[in-house]
């Protein structure tokens, strides 16, 4: 196995107000779903990327039975990326 002498690139950093990307009126939903400490992890490092407040995130709901239904808005579609640790 080879490793680069090379220092990681650093992503660029978000702007500090990303809903002003977004058009006027518009949303985005933003659903996290795993482990509660991975969730809580997650949501703190998106507050360091200055994404987003941890205060503006809902508490940690658990889901009844497993089951989860998302109910979208007419023209809304998903993306999903799953990450493994």
């Amino acid at each position: 196995m080879t490793f680069s002498n090379q220092a990681p690139q650093v992503p660029p950093s978000l702007p500090a107000d990303f809903s002003s990307s977004l058009p006027p009126g518009s949303s985005i939903r933003h659903i996290l779903l795993g482990h509660p400490s991975h969730i809580r992890q997650t949501i703190h490092l998106l507050h360091n990327l200055r994404y987003m407040e941890t205060s503006q995130w809902s508490p940690l709901i658990e889901v009844p039975n497993n089951r989860l239904i998302l109910r979208p808005e007419p023209d809304e579609v998903i993306s999903m990326l799953v990450r493994r640790l």
